[in-house]
């Protein structure tokens, strides 16, 4: 009977321990539970951070695109506008081009005319008339080459360029050799062909020392035979040392109406290798060598590229100027 007991005992006792063991279990279960329920939730929260923060990327990036694509397209409108302005003022300014080569053709006509009224007035003039009718014809000739002077220079005032172009068509037209014409030469041969004086009345007048250009044109009449306004010939080495044993002027002024002639394209062509250079009574006195032949090329060259420069530069600052005006015009 005892024995009954002590293992009834036994056993309620182990029973105890085996409900304390499940009670533990089962709270200890109760715990997991709970904290995979809080775990869950704060996955849930992270989820929804997550794709709020992607869906707000996505919609910054969306609106960054947005704005970069509106951006192209007024970039893309701003340049088919300039380039529509840009064609518009080409078109403008071949349309003043063509209206300056018809003023030019008139120019060259007018020139025509002028250089023909100055032929008839030299022919008419005879060796006895007075000093008197000599100054009024020569002053006559004056203002109408001031005249065409000015009515050039109003014309080349809109465009630099179209003023090169009239005085290489005057160059041309009066020295068929000048492949490469200047304002300056241009300049000289029209106004050496308008109002010459006699040379027994310049002669007269040592005491009064005439310009470089002047001096120039009185030698065109003086040496016809070295000094000429269309074809020309190299002058010999040295020349200026003939010059002022003829002629009453310091060494200055000499070696500066010398310069204005052998500068000029037209000389500066005529000086080839081999051709044979003239003295003041145009005799042959020696030939060009390879040297001076090269460095005349040279400056020939550096004369064209400087010309060539400016017409470059004209056009670049009327276009320039041109597209200024249209921006202006156009800017809201």
């Amino acid at each position: 009977m005892d024995r009954l007991e002590a293992l009834y005992s036994a056993l309620e006792h182990e029973a105890d321990t085996q409900r304390q063991q499940r009670d533990g279990e089962r709270q200890a279960r109760a715990a997991l539970e709970s904290e995979n329920a809080r775990l869950r939730d704060a996955l849930a929260q992270l989820e929804q951070q997550a794709t709020s923060a992607a869906t707000a990327d996505a919609d910054a990036h969306q609106r960054a695109l947005a704005e970069a694509e509106r951006a192209l397209a007024a970039e893309r409108h701003e340049r088919e506008q300039l380039a529509e302005q840009l064609a518009a003022a080409r078109q403008t300014l071949q349309e003043q081009q063509a209206q300056l080569s018809a003023v030019n053709e008139a120019l060259l006509a007018r020139d025509a005319q002028l250089r023909e009224l100055v032929e008839q007035a030299e022919q008419a003039s005879a060796p006895q008339s007075s000093t008197n009718a000599e100054a009024g014809l020569a002053a006559q000739q004056e203002a109408q080459a001031e005249r065409l002077a000015s009515e050039r220079l109003n014309v080349s005032q809109p465009a630099a360029a179209a003023q090169s172009a009239t005085a290489a068509d005057s160059s041309e037209a009066q020295a068929p050799q000048a492949q490469v014409p200047q304002e300056q030469e241009a300049q000289q041969q029209n106004e050496a062909e308008q109002g010459e004086a006699p040379q027994a009345q310049q002669a007269s007048q040592p005491e009064s020392a005439p310009s470089p250009h002047a001096l120039l044109k009185q030698w065109y009449k003086r040496y016809p035979d070295t000094f000429f306004k269309g074809h020309t010939r190299p002058l010999k080495i040295g020349i200026h040392i003939e010059l002022l044993e003829n002629e009453p002027w310091d060494d200055k002024l000499v070696r500066r109406a010398l310069a204005g002639y052998v500068h000029l394209p037209r000389y500066l062509k005529a000086v080839r290798a081999g051709t044979q250079r003239v003295d003041l009574s145009g005799q042959s006195v020696g030939a060009v060598t390879e040297d001076e032949a090269r460095h005349a090329r040279q400056q020939l060259d550096e004369l064209t590229r400087q010309q060539k420069a400016r017409e470059e530069q004209a056009t670049d600052q009327r276009i320039s100027h041109k597209l200024s005006e249209l921006m202006t015009k156009h800017r809201p």
